[in-house]
């Protein structure tokens, strides 16, 4: 017989395979079962939470990080885990008093997943959470957390792309006071990115969360002071059109290949917002070999060249960030 330990994590990883069935085939119902069965049997909701369905949100993200799912597929599967942990969290009864803690992802960021899944472990700790979803406007944002005097905001993160993103975010809870906690894959493994972007706090995992709201101590005036200012990526953004209009013609993109020139014009923002030139790269070597694995190549160096043919005229700050990534891409 199996010591109780190898048995209980043979247990969870057969639970592990059968919930990804369940997602894989868009199918949340099967997947809540096998987690209530495991429930019913002893297992703790923190340990369906991080032990069960995070690994597969990993699993998942990897797979189609490397072009193994399609994004229909990553899609299904992805939406079957956030309606599980929906349903796991429809299970608990939010307080009707004390702190609130708002859960957002950044403004233009979709993969709300790490967020529910934050909100729904908050929840179980006792915390007063209100979850609000995707890629909220910064506007909105700020009006919301006024409205409902929030005593804090977590704003998650998951592609650097959408660093400006969080950053517009992070703004819009300071403008009305709130301070700011981030974190997700966009945020990397320290606290660098999310200072440079005016947080006034970053954690390494959901379960970091509970004790830093516990035992910080925010001044969302000082982080605002200490966020990095990039004048020529806000000169950018202002003009972001236009730009995407310019590169596409100097660089002959087909409309087929515009979103991957949008995706790395973000890249290239989100490069000058944290100053990281190898951001940039990491962002065109990764769509290139996503897109040979997944479906049609792209020309990523092409694409860099057209941005840069689109924004000498603008900045020269933007040309040179341009310039050494396309120097690091060229050793990938």
């Amino acid at each position: 017989m199996a010591p109780p330990a190898e048995a209980e994590a043979s247990e969870l990883t057969g639970a592990r395979l059968a919930v990804l069935a369940a997602a894989t085939e868009g199918d949340p119902g099967a997947a809540f079962d096998v987690v209530t069965g495991l429930m019913s049997e002893g297992h703790g909701f923190e340990s369906i939470l991080f032990d069960v369905i995070a690994p597969i949100q990993v699993d998942i993200g990897t797979r189609w990080h490397q072009g193994d799912y399609a994004i229909a597929e990553e899609h299904a599967a992805t939406g079957a885990i956030e309606t599980l942990v929906a349903l796991l969290a429809g299970t608990l009864t939010n307080p009707d008093e004390g702190p609130r803690i708002v859960v957002v992802t950044a403004e233009g960021d979709a993969h709300s997943l790490p967020a529910r899944m934050l909100a729904a472990h908050l929840l179980y700790l006792g915390w007063r959470v209100t979850y609000l979803g995707a890629s909220v406007p910064a506007k909105d944002l700020t009006e919301y957390l006024r409205d409902v005097e929030a005593a804090a905001a977590i704003v998650s993160c998951a592609l650097t792309s959408r660093l400006p993103g969080a950053r517009a975010s992070v703004k819009a809870a300071h403008d009305v006071g709130v301070p700011v906690l981030v974190g997700g894959r966009a945020f990397g493994q320290d606290d660098r990115r999310a200072r440079l972007i005016g947080a006034d706090g970053w954690a390494r995992s959901s379960r970091e969360v509970d004790e830093m709201l516990r035992t910080w101590q925010p001044d969302p005036a000082a982080a605002e002071d200490a966020q990095r200012v990039t004048p020529d990526a806000d000169r950018l953004q202002a003009v972001r059109l236009q730009i995407l209009a310019r590169a596409a013609a100097v660089g002959d993109v087909p409309p087929a290949k515009v979103a991957d020139l949008e995706l790395l014009y973000d890249g290239l923002l989100a490069a000058m917002l944290v100053d990281e030139p190898g951001l940039l790269a990491e962002l065109a070597s990764w769509r290139g070999r996503m897109s040979t694995a997944a479906g049609p190549a792209i020309d990523a160096e092409a694409l860099l060249r057209a941005l840069r043919g689109a924004v000498e005229a603008h900045s020269s700050v933007a040309v040179s960030y341009l310039d050494e990534a396309l120097i690091a891409l060229s050793h990938h």
